[in-house]
């Protein structure tokens, strides 16, 4: 199986399955079982603690969706929409809300009313 590193700071580096270095890819056996969580591919996993943080860390967003991991809703930091970009899966930084730039295939964080 391969790890998947997430995008790293200044997005320097790209999210996407990568080889665990030494082990062709495979979960190093050292690693407790807890500590991992496995993609929709089957072949990348990423660290547990890497589900449900809001970032797109497997590559195809099923850390952070269903059917493969069940997250909670969007906590306070954060906006509910169809995100345009492949960083973010259901959610976005509510620091990007009302930027003047789209990040919600609807627009909605640019025309929504603001809350209370």
């Amino acid at each position: 199986m391969n790890k998947v590193f997430p995008q790293g700071e200044n997005d320097y580096a790209a999210a996407g399955p990568k080889a665990y270095p030494g082990g062709e890819g495979d979960v190093p056996q050292s690693l407790p079982r807890f500590l991992v969580a496995h993609c929709g591919d089957p072949a990348s996993w990423i660290y547990s603690d890497q589900k449900c943080d809001g970032t797109n860390n497997c590559g195809d967003c099923s850390d952070e969706l269903s059917p493969v991991t069940v997250c909670p809703p969007c906590g306070p930091g954060w906006w509910h929409c169809p995100s345009t970009f492949f960083k973010y899966c259901d959610c976005i930084p509510r620091r990007l809300y009302r930027d003047h730039i789209q990040h919600c295939s609807d627009w909605s964080e640019e025309y929504a009313c603001p809350g209370p």
